[in-house]
């Protein structure tokens, strides 16, 4: 019986890498991350190559996703990045708010949504440390995302005002990222509405799955913890006392190498980005984007990206179990020379790497999957080499 059991897993974790279907459920959907990977992967990777009370660990968590489908998974849940944005998403979509939590945030939001008006003096919140992240923001909507922070204070606790600064987060992407026409004022008010009863009603979802644990007649749920941190730099210490053995999986999509992917800013009309995400969030930023992707996609031979895997990962060794298992989700830019080097970086980090048939997973060759949902400056290109993405698999040497 549980030689059949396994094989249903490794069958459904098949199925699970080529679902093409939209991300949806739970608190996925809160804000979308860019490069994120499907929750259905993300679930079926976990329940096939771990078990109830296993640490699973996301050194680049990104929007959160391993984090959130560990916790609703019974296992323990622990991220980092070295983005405090994605740190900030990954807190707001983990961590479960009450009733009574939902109902202050409810009602704060109707006193407030009232009052915004473009035509009202709104308190400029952009001085000092946020001078600058308003850069290339529509006027009319940054005075409504100004009139809506200056009241998020009044929210009684960090909690509160994180959910309620990720509403504002989700609605200025809707409204910004990507989009060739930005929306009115009365539409961007309507979605904001919409966005405040979607998340409350996916915080229920999400808080009513969540599994619990007995111990000694108590009940609490499985360890979490996300830090801000780079992969190179992360210990167990990181984690507190939280963590208090190795990671039996480490299921992560670090950057891809040669992949232009937008991590910190919001594309707004072409070519302009701004760093508004941070703002919303409260996350100071300052950084360029070779900071969040191991180094320039245009440096020849990748040194420093490859060089940043290598030590990432071998940094990692130490805090998985010997028979732990690495799971990675991968696009190249290249993929005739970069997967080799890539393989070769963690081979250097003390890696050897699995094809999906040692697993029981019944797959000739190495685990591809075509992306879904790619943004519209990819779509323009057609099928390029990053429209695919490959499933590795790892386990110390």
């Amino acid at each position: 019986m549980p030689r059949k059991s396994t094989a249903c897993k490794r069958s459904r974790f098949l199925e699970a890498v080529r679902y093409q279907g939209p991300v949806k459920g739970y608190t996925h959907n809160l804000y979308k991350y860019p490069a994120r990977f499907s929750p259905i992967f993300a679930r079926n990777a976990i329940e096939c190559f771990s078990l109830p009370g296993d640490i699973v660990l996301d050194p680049f968590v990104g929007g959160g996703t391993t984090v959130v489908e560990a916790r609703l998974s019974g296992r323990g849940a622990f991220g980092s990045d070295i983005s405090s944005l994605a740190v900030f998403l990954t807190r707001t979509k983990a961590v479960p708010l009450s009733e009574a939590d939902l109902r202050t945030v409810d009602g704060w939001f109707d006193s407030v949504h009232q009052t915004l008006n473009i035509h009202q003096p709104a308190e400029n919140l952009r001085n000092g440390e946020f001078a600058g992240y308003d850069r290339n923001m529509p006027w009319r909507l940054r005075k409504l995302c100004e009139q809506y922070l200056a009241s998020v204070g009044i929210l009684p606790s960090v909690r509160h005002q994180r959910f309620a600064r990720c509403v504002l987060l989700r609605c200025g992407q809707w409204a910004m990222d990507c989009r060739k026409c930005i929306p009115g004022v009365t539409e961007f008010r309507d979605m904001l509405k919409a966005t405040m009863a979607q998340s409350i009603a996916a915080m229920r979802e999400y808080r009513g799955a969540l599994p619990y644990q007995s111990e000694d007649s108590t009940f609490r749920r499985a360890a979490f913890r996300c830090v801000e941190s780079a992969a190179t730099d992360l210990s167990a210490a990181s984690f507190g006392r939280s963590f208090q053995a190795k990671a039996n999986l480490v299921l992560t999509s670090p950057p891809y190498p040669g992949v232009h992917v937008l991590y910190h800013r919001w594309n707004v009309r072409g070519r302009r980005e701004t760093p508004a995400p941070f703002w919303l969030a409260n996350c100071l930023d300052g950084h360029g984007s070779v900071h969040y992707t191991l180094g320039d996609r245009r440096q020849e031979e990748l040194r420093n990206y490859f060089t940043g895997i290598e030590s990432a990962f071998g940094n990692l060794r130490d805090l998985l179990a010997d028979n732990g298992l690495v799971i990675q989700l991968v696009a190249f830019g290249t993929p005739e020379w970069q997967l080799g080097a890539y393989l070769q970086a963690m081979s250097n980090a003390g890696y050897r790497e699995l094809l999906p048939t040692t697993l029981g997973i019944g797959c000739s060759g190495r685990l591809w999957r075509s992306v879904p949902g790619r943004r519209w400056y990819s779509m323009i290109r057609g099928d390029i080499s990053s429209s695919n993405e490959v499933v590795l698999f790892h386990r110390k040497a």
